[in-house]
């Protein structure tokens, strides 16, 4: 701190909001489940929800059970522009599509790669101009099965940015701890607007 001033802080590109995605009775509850846990505009604000909300792996599948957090079992977590929902039926979300990935791994890589992908958003080293409205990651675990969902969602259904953003997205997941094997692979669901 210079001169006794306050910390200066440093603003991101948006104000993001994260979301926490509570297991769904039916596909009508599913407005019902879902539940914006902060927003942050700055990287310290990011920093500071970030690392007080529990990591997948702390919350998702373990390979033998579902964790209960408090009175609720949480199936997803969402990172999305403020002003956003993680709905299809979104308008920014509703003529575009996304990027999904169902992969097998383990606590140590879901953690990881989720990272990987929330830090590519927010320091905007993913999207170019503003075709991105967020991402999600999903438990689909079952029977003994760690299997994840990654999904980064866009605006448009333009196959040209969609490939430019996933090539973007592939080397901000990249990491050196983790054999190219492990790399989840992608494929491209519109949200059937158009």
């Amino acid at each position: 701190m210079a001169n006794g001033s306050a910390e200066q802080l440093h603003p991101l590109q948006n104000t993001w909001c994260i979301w926490e995605h509570k297991v769904a009775k039916s596909s009508a509850d599913w407005g019902d489940s879902m539940q914006s846990l902060a927003e942050f505009a700055t990287v310290e604000d990011f920093w500071k929800v970030y690392n007080n909300v529990p990591k997948p792996s702390q919350v998702m599948f373990d390979g033998s059970m579902r964790k209960k957090v408090g009175d609720r079992v949480i199936d997803s977590y969402s990172i999305f522009k403020k002003g956003i929902k993680p709905e299809w039926e979104a308008p920014e979300n509703s003529h575009g599509g996304e990027w999904q990935s169902r992969s097998k791994m383990t606590p140590q890589a879901l953690d990881l790669f989720w990272e990987n992908m929330v830090l590519g958003l927010v320091g905007e080293t993913v999207d170019v101009g503003d075709e991105i409205c967020g991402a999600r990651v999903v438990d689909k675990s079952k029977n003994n099965h760690n299997v994840y969902r990654f999904e980064l969602w866009l605006r448009s259904n333009d196959g040209n940015t969609a490939a430019r953003l996933l090539e973007r997205l592939r080397a901000c997941l990249a990491d050196r701890n983790l054999h190219e094997k492990l790399m989840p692979s992608f494929d491209w669901k519109a949200h059937g607007g158009r």
